[in-house]
């Protein structure tokens, strides 16, 4: 793998701001050597919504984990610094980010939908996930069909929650993943529905729950871009194609989900 660049860490609302301060006001002012729009000289921004480990999430101070190390390789090709802003799944799903020039790409754990690409562009997949449902130990929910009025917990903005709504199950939404997790732990609900990889981290890493049942929706996972900007997604697809190849991707699968 690469030698990965530095990351920083900035809060999601007035490290924003400070941020954009200091940045041209529309992508392609800024670019990078190869001619891809930039909003920043230098460097390649990147919005994340933390945590959802193991794609995303703090430690030591910095954001790590299998998008992260994907976002090193896109800045490596783009012989740039990568810069990495928090912030929420709404604003992300929505294009919102991409579309005020926030960040340069989203990495985080995207499900690529038509809703979704008609608000921004998508790269290939780097991911192909499942829906997951977990439970504590011991539960008599061991599937889907199993759930029946049991209390489930969601993230918002998420498939997880499409799937509550289209399948009328008594849920409630969490703002981000751990939130949802911590609250299965704690005894407030009694399953959660979320990707596999997500959930099946947790799984493996806690014995207290158990993950029950997965369902495959041809859910593929893809780096969110601006509409406009072909340019980024064209070096994006460069990149996942490099590391497929390379054995790179293999190795991020290995390291921080062990697949």
């Amino acid at each position: 793998m690469r030698t990965r660049h530095s990351t920083t860490l900035l809060a999601a609302a007035g490290a924003g701001a400070l941020l954009l301060s200091g940045c041209t006001s529309t992508t392609g002012e800024a670019q990078s050597e190869s001619g891809v729009p930039l909003i920043s000289d230098g460097a390649l921004t990147v919005c994340t919504n933390t945590p959802y480990t193991p794609f995303e999430f703090e430690r030591d101070g910095e954001v790590v984990g299998f998008d992260m190390d994907l976002a090193d390789e896109i800045a490596a090709d783009l012989d740039v610094e990568k810069t990495v802003i928090q912030t929420g799944f709404e604003g992300i799903e929505s294009g919102a980010d991409l579309s005020t020039n926030k960040c340069d790409v989203a990495i985080s754990g995207i499900t690529i939908t038509e809703a979704r690409e008609s608000q921004m562009a998508f790269s290939e997949s780097y991911f192909d996930d499942e829906l997951g449902l977990l439970v504590p130990a011991g539960s008599d929910i061991q599937s889907f069909e199993d759930i029946g009025d049991a209390r489930v917990a969601v993230q918002q903005a998420t498939t997880g929650q499409t799937y509550a709504e289209e399948n009328g199950l008594n849920f409630e939404q969490q703002e981000d993943v751990e939130l949802m997790l911590q609250k299965l732990e704690t005894g407030g609900v009694e399953a959660v529905i979320g990707n596999v990889s997500v959930l099946g981290t947790r799984a493996a890493g806690n014995p207290d729950v158990v993950l029950a049942d997965q369902e495959s929706n041809g859910e593929q996972l893809g780096v969110a871009v601006g509409s406009e900007n072909t340019e980024m997604v064209d070096a994006v697809n460069s990149t996942i194609d490099r590391i497929e190849g390379d054995g790179t991707m293999d190795r991020m699968r290995e390291e921080w989900m062990g697949l």
